[in-house]
């Protein structure tokens, strides 16, 4: 009588492959729970998400600033309730006000200063040229072609020297706390810088002072600022694709607090 046929035994699972099998069911349950977690944070009524239109009421000092350069320009008026109104001015016309909640901002601002050598070095050339073609004036030999280079290089400097001024700039931004999201943008050409630098303090003291009212309750006040993103964006203020990177950016401060 022929012994039974034997059967084959499973092959057994690689310690390794073992281990990367549990790591990663391990991280799908932990993005899951994190994923969940963000579904269920609430972003509806607290203390914090006042309408900014009828909290603010007790209006203090007003700031316009202009850059003649530009022809741009900010009106900015405080408010006692911890709220900035900001009417943007651009080549004679005003845009829509809209308010910010100072609560919201960082009081550190985002400081950008550029310097357009290239084009400040060629109207320099430009002006070396310009000087040289009015000394070969005198000289009757070169005086037509004399004539003709001291047009073009003077033509030449001015149109540099205004677009090197012109682009030679400082942008102060500020930005959401959490979101980064920029709420207010002021560039500055020659002429205009010490006005703007002599207000960022004075906002910088409003934004501080709007924090102290903020309660211990973080989660309160992240949902808050993620309201205040919807909000901007329904005033204009921050487009669909910044607005949702700034929630994306909250949501992120929630999985660090889970």
């Amino acid at each position: 009588m022929a012994p039974p046929p034997k059967t084959a035994s499973p092959a057994p699972i690689a310690p390794s492959a073992a281990k990367q099998a549990v790591a990663k069911q391990a991280a799908a349950q932990a993005a899951a729970a994190h994923a969940a977690a963000a579904e269920h944070i609430l972003i509806e009524g607290d203390d914090l998400g006042g309408d900014p239109a009828t909290a603010a009421r007790t209006q203090g000092d007003t700031v316009v600033l202009r850059n003649p350069i530009r022809r741009i320009g900010a009106e900015l008026t405080f408010y006692d309730e911890g709220y900035l109104k900001v009417i943007e001015l651009a080549k004679g016309s005003a845009d829509a006000p809209f308010l910010l909640d100072l609560r919201f901002v960082d009081p550190v601002p985002k400081i950008e200063r550029v310097i357009a050598m290239r084009w400040l070095t060629a109207a320099f050339g430009s002006g070396a040229l310009a000087v040289l073609a009015a000394f070969l004036l005198r000289f009757d030999a070169f005086y037509v072609v004399a004539l003709a280079a001291l047009c073009l290089a003077t033509l030449g400097t001015i149109a540099t020297l205004y677009v090197g001024i012109y682009s030679s700039h400082e942008k102060i931004e500020f930005c959401t706390l959490h979101g980064r999201a920029a709420v207010l943008e002021l560039v500055a050409n020659l002429g205009s810088i010490k006005r703007f630098h002599a207000f960022v303090p004075t906002l910088c003291r409003a934004i501080e002072e709007a924090a102290e009212r903020i309660g211990a309750d973080t989660s309160a006040y992240l949902r808050a600022e993620m309201r205040e993103h919807y909000r901007l964006r329904g005033d204009g203020v921050l487009d669909n694709d910044e607005c949702a990177k700034g929630t994306g950016r909250i949501l992120a401060q929630f999985d660090v607090q889970l």
